[in-house]
């Protein structure tokens, strides 16, 4: 136990980060770049995995599984574009297959971890007279307020104390859709956790496979599989049938509103798309369409009636996202020659249950107009996205009977202001309390995407405000 008299300059300021994926250590990177002249930061990243900057996007050790942005678009840093694909090419991390035969890369998602890695390593060595960061292996259980800032309980049963807390953490993973039995839930061939080591070793090479699910999961699972030349039939479902679209031409226009006022309701809001995309989409493609929307996303969503938003959540995010996460080329590629060879198909279905029934796994599909079906597989692989629910989360549980934050408007997330700042379960703003990444979608209509946390985290920390020191900060603290 230690403890410092906190005056600015003498004693850190202590940032515990949860969470040290991408935006855990996107979060400290631009923290410190940031940081007021005279303060000097200490960070913990809480953070279970033994690499920082990965998390599950990029802890694939797969080298099929590829970024699904350009590299010259992934830079940490919004004034420089290239960061990312000069570090790349200067440790050899631009494979043969990473080129698009137009001038871009797209790497394997393992490589890019690196990147971020050694970002955070550059940056820190940089600071080092004033920063210090800390790898605490481990999973945050809880937060409570105390007089010098919060407590932070670890899984362990210790304490951590802080002056700012930092929610970083990713998505809630989902929980299997519908019913399985005893027996098919210990079978190694049905898969729910398909990024763990090795996780597709128990599928023979001619075993036909169920892919529950038909986003970004679903197409790493589908190449890996076709890479690795199997000769089984795949069949991907999921209630609406939709498939991650291929990139087009890029923009970085935020011109979607222009000079008129945000839409005011779901319907106006895709009546508008569609009038963009009808303009545009002979000439360059629908992607410049969606694009200019997400740029301008946080003030049109901020601005729709939370009824409104709850619309879009409910009827429109599926088709949304199919076509603001778009797949890298050669996996689209790789994906399209399987279906046209009629090794994989893609089909509008949803899962009842499933049990083992022999050899196999029997899946019972509902299909669109409510009738039931049964087919047998040789293994079965959710790919299904995140939960919605994240008040599942324990950590998210005692925030919210804490008091310290509530829901956002359409329950997907936690609120916040536009700032990161949570709000509490008044509606006030918990100081010190700040949250990023996925789990703030709610709160900004869209904040899923790498370049799109990096360069919020950029916008609302350049100033150095979030990190001043505060009478709160400025108390006698004990670190435990």
């Amino acid at each position: 136990m230690s403890t410092h008299l906190n005056t600015p300059g003498h004693i850190p300021l202590n940032i515990v980060v949860i969470g040290g994926g991408f935006t855990g250590v996107a979060f400290v990177i631009h923290a410190i770049r940031a940081c007021p002249a005279g303060v000097d930061l200490d960070f913990t990243i809480v953070e279970p995995s033994a690499e920082l900057g990965r998390g599950i996007a990029y802890g694939t050790s797969d080298p099929l599984h590829r970024i699904n942005v350009p590299s010259d678009r992934m830079g940490l840093f919004a004034n420089d574009s290239t960061h990312a694909t000069r570090w790349l090419k200067a440790h050899d991390a631009i494979d043969a297959g990473s080129s698009d035969g137009q001038g871009s890369f797209y790497v394997s998602r393992a490589r890019y971890g690196e990147y971020v890695a050694a970002t955070l390593a550059d940056v820190v060595a940089e600071a080092a007279s004033h920063v210090r960061v800390k790898h605490q292996r481990a999973t945050a259980t809880s937060v409570r307020k105390i007089e010098s800032g919060y407590a932070v309980t670890l899984d362990d049963g210790s304490h951590l104390d802080a002056h700012r807390v930092a929610l970083c953490f990713g998505h809630t993973p989902s929980k299997p859709p519908g019913v399985i039995d005893e027996q098919a839930l210990h079978d190694p061939r049905l898969i729910t956790h398909p990024w763990a080591t090795d996780a597709l070793r128990a599928i023979p090479r001619d075993a036909s496979v169920l892919l529950v699910g038909t986003g970004l999961t679903m197409a790493d699972v589908a190449v890996t599989l076709i890479e690795r030349k199997h000769t089984g039939r795949i069949t991907a479902i999921s209630r609406r049938g939709l498939r991650a679209q291929p990139h087009g031409l890029f923009s970085d226009a935020a011109d979607f509103l222009g000079d008129t006022a945000p839409p005011a309701s779901a319907r106006e809001l895709v009546r508008r798309l569609r009038q963009r995309i009808a303009r545009d989409g002979a000439r360059i493609g629908w992607q410049p369409a969606a694009d200019a929307l997400r740029f301008d996303l946080p003030r049109i969503w901020n601005a729709l009636p939370a009824r409104e938003q709850g619309r879009v959540v409910k009827r429109l995010l599926p088709f949304w996202d199919v076509h603001r996460f778009r797949i890298a080329p050669q996996i689209h590629t790789a994906i399209e020659r399987a279906i046209e060879s009629g090794q994989m198909s893609v089909t509008t279905a949803g899962i009842v249950g499933i049990s083992r029934v022999a050899e196999h796994l029997s899946a019972s599909l509902r299909r669109p107009g409510g009738t039931h079906e049964k087919h047998d597989f040789d293994a079965v692989v959710f790919c299904t996205g995140p939960a919605r629910d994240i008040d599942r989360n324990p950590l998210v549980k005692s925030l919210l009977e804490g008091g310290l934050a509530r829901l956002d408007a359409v329950r997907i997330g936690l609120d916040t202001d536009l700032r990161s700042q949570l709000r509490n379960a008044d509606g006030e703003v918990s100081p010190g309390l700040l949250a990023f990444g996925p789990m703030t979608r709610g709160s900004f209509g869209e904040m899923t995407g790498a370049p799109d946390i990096a360069r919020h985290l950029e916008r609302v920390l350049k100033d150095g405000s979030l990190l001043a020191y505060t009478s709160t900060s400025t108390s006698t603290s004990t670190s435990r």
